[in-house]
């Protein structure tokens, strides 16, 4: 792992906003805590250019550590997100056309929509996340050597040309293939959290783990 200095020239304006009053709650104290239910997580706390959050779909369960961290990786993880970064536990992924959960269920178990072939899933290659900006007004951005699942990332665009970013989420659902050949299926909804001023890096999503015909 190593990590490298790019120059990268920006428009003027902030990356990042000041908060605003508009938010739904004025105090950070108030704001809702990640949530995890039985087929959907929220607001996990991504806003981290330096960690990586864990995700175990078995248990529910996230664990964050910073990005250079090899040594205490939990044992029993799905995917992990870097800010809108994926990697996945020596899984593939591919994305698929539909852009509800129900909607892919509904045609999966009917038969109308079947896996594709193995070789269609990419895997995870080694890539490069951004882990510091706060040297951005001086055209600098630190990057990091890491795997990346980059058909998983596809689910948010981010363009950092214009100020401020424009993300466009995919909306797709995207299949997830584990080592012990399980599999699940996400869809994710969500990139801020609107009961903290809309603040970028709060990522919601909705799964079905595992994914079988007839469940």
């Amino acid at each position: 792992m190593f990590e490298k200095i790019k120059v990268v020239m920006f428009m003027m304006g902030a990356l990042f906003m000041l908060p605003s009053c508009d938010g739904i709650y004025d105090d950070p104290n108030d704001m809702p805590q990640e949530q995890t239910t039985d087929n959907s997580f929220s607001y996990i706390d991504a806003t981290s250019y330096t960690s990586w959050i864990y995700i175990n779909l078995e248990d529910g369960s996230t664990y964050a550590l910073e990005y250079d961290d090899t040594v205490n990786i939990p044992k029993n993880w799905t995917f992990a997100l870097h800010r809108y970064d994926c990697k996945t536990n020596s899984g593939k992924a591919i994305e698929t056309e539909f852009s509800s959960i129900s909607d892919f269920l509904s045609a999966f178990e009917d038969g109308s929509y079947h896996i594709p072939e193995d070789s269609a899933f990419k895997c995870d290659t080694i890539g490069e996340i951004i882990i510091d900006l706060s040297q951005m007004m001086s055209n600098i951005v630190i990057y990091a050597e890491s795997e990346v699942n980059k058909e998983l990332s596809k689910w948010l665009d981010v363009d950092i040309s214009v100020m401020p970013p424009i993300y466009t989420p995919s909306n797709k659902v995207y299949l997830l293939k584990l080592e012990d050949g399980s599999m699940a299926a996400l869809r994710f909804t969500g990139f801020s959290n609107p009961f903290y001023y809309d603040t970028k890096g709060y990522i919601s999503f909705d799964y079905i783990y595992p994914l079988e015909a007839g469940r």
